[in-house]
């Protein structure tokens, strides 16, 4: 069945011609001009809305958006012809947020001016629509410049919409986008960059195992975009780590379902994803190095001076190398070819995985929690036998845990209180059984702000190495065993 899924794409304002030229098709110019509007407190953004007033061809019209409806780049929308410049309470009260709204003030937050190029581009029974936008978002005296690619699908099937992205990505860099307008103005009157944090996932107790992926991959996926975005507009430690977490949730997430997600375009997703999450590993260390270790030692020894501009270079050259992978064009590919994998990969059609598309996604998720807590289970038990290597992996399958429950705990509601426990238990594991593996990582970053100085990398190791490391032993073979023990949820 035909459905409407949507893409969009920043692109540089000076690449847009080439986007153009590429495309073939009838065409349109409109001039959008739009004013959004909410609550005092935000309360439509809060709850997941946006609500514009545009101006346009075809006169006035009063426009609410949801956050996902159903697919991964579809929305929920109610639009309606209006007379007036402001929100028509009698349209809106025909909306989900009409009781919402129904004594709520709407005063103006941002506007948008948009100049909109629009070209329908059609090949068999594929019908696909292609905008170009260019122009402003304004709020007071705050302004951001607008230029962005939209593909909507309108007949045909999904995968023909990634086919056109991929082809129009070799004129011009795309970068996958799932932060909306709306959000951007938001931002933008806030006159701060929000803080990147997961979205909210919606995943119903009743969902099927093919809708709980693709709930659980769009959430993952809106992740790592808006960390990669914003890690371009400000390379911080946050935005590093944030970006990092992001993409090995996504590899999680090919874990957990991984009877889904045995094909081959899956299999390099997930090698793509490891090397973007590897770009960030060596900013994210010295990160972790210079704020936790090297900022409260108080210690002196010779050379600390020379080994202070040594990690200061060592963290500034990790910070080069990282931004310009993140420009590459593989960094951005690897964006859209986790989109096309969630919304058209071969699980979503192959006739062989039908059964378990279609699966009650609880019962599925049991037996996979089971499988990855056995998996932790049968690593603990030989712990005290374990080097720093193994230790590192049983952290991985930890980690993979970890995620699973977070991400399927509300398939089972009816033991919030075990989820808790139970989640409380991983994240134990997963912070002691980081901590020893930060230690055993700060020898090589010793060594890297040492610049091959072998006295200054020992004398240096001597003051921030020290330390002993049976206590942190002890805390993570007490977590690993409250791990073991602690009741399940599902």
């Amino acid at each position: 069945m035909d459905r409407e899924i949507e893409l969009k794409f920043l692109i540089p304002p000076e690449a847009a011609e080439a986007i153009l030229g590429a495309l073939d098709g009838e065409g349109a110019v409109r001039q959008l001009d739009a004013t959004y509007y909410d609550t005092a407190d935000h309360a439509l953004r809060r709850a997941g809305f946006g609500l514009r007033v545009r101006d346009g061809e075809g006169g006035r019209k009063q426009t609410l958006k949801s956050a996902s409806a159903g697919g991964v780049f579809s929305r929920g929308e109610w639009e309606e012809k209006i007379a007036g410049p402001a929100p028509d309470r009698d349209a809106l009260a025909r909306t989900p947020v009409g009781e919402m709204l129904a004594e709520a003030a709407l005063s103006p937050v941002f506007t948008t001016r948009v100049e909109r190029v629009i070209r329908m581009v059609r090949n068999g029974e594929t019908l696909i629509e292609v905008a170009l936008d260019r122009g402003q978002l304004s709020a007071g005296e705050r302004h951001a410049t607008v230029c962005e690619l939209e593909l909507e699908l309108k007949s045909g099937e999904p995968a023909a919409l990634f086919d056109l992205a991929r082809a129009l990505a070799r004129h011009a860099p795309l970068r996958l986008s799932l932060v909306s307008k709306a959000e951007r103005g938001y931002g933008l009157a806030a006159g701060e960059a929000a803080a990147v944090r997961r979205p909210p996932l919606a995943l119903s107790p009743d969902a099927s195992v093919g809708e709980a992926l693709q709930a659980i991959g769009q959430a993952g996926l809106a992740h790592l975009c808006a960390a990669l975005e914003a890690l371009r507009e400000r390379p911080e430690p946050e935005n590093v780590h944030q970006a990092r977490i992001a993409a090995r949730r996504l590899r999680a997430l090919l874990k957990i379902f991984k009877p889904l997600s045995r094909d081959p375009a899956a299999r390099a997703l997930n090698a793509e994803l490891g090397e973007l999450a590897g770009e960030l590993d060596t900013a994210r260390d010295l990160d972790v190095f210079v704020g936790e270790v090297w900022e409260a030692t108080t210690a002196t020894f010779e050379g600390r001076d020379a080994f202070d501009r040594g990690l200061k270079a060592a963290r500034a050259n990790a910070y080069l190398r990282m931004e310009a992978a993140l420009e590459s064009p593989r960094a951005r590919d690897v964006l859209l070819e986790a989109a096309a994998w969630l919304e058209a990969g071969a699980w979503t059609s192959d006739p062989a995985l039908a059964a378990l598309r279609e699966r009650p996604a609880a019962a599925f998720a049991a037996s996979r929690l089971d499988r990855l807590r056995r998996r932790v289970k049968k690593a603990a038990k030989r712990f005290d036998d374990l080097d720093a290597h193994e230790r590192h992996r049983l952290r991985l399958k930890g980690k993979t845990l970890r995620y699973a429950v977070e991400d399927l705990a509300a398939l089972f509601p009816d033991h919030p209180r075990r989820a808790e426990r139970f989640l409380a238990a991983a994240k134990r594991v997963q912070d002691t059984l980081g901590a020893l593996n930060d230690r055993s990582v700060r020898q090589s970053v010793v060594d890297a702000a040492a610049h091959g100085d072998i006295a200054l990398a020992h004398d240096a190791a001597s003051v921030v190495l020290q330390g002993d490391e049976m206590k942190p032993l002890r805390r993570a073979h007490e977590a690993l065993e409250d791990l073991v023990e602690a009741e399940t949820f599902w």
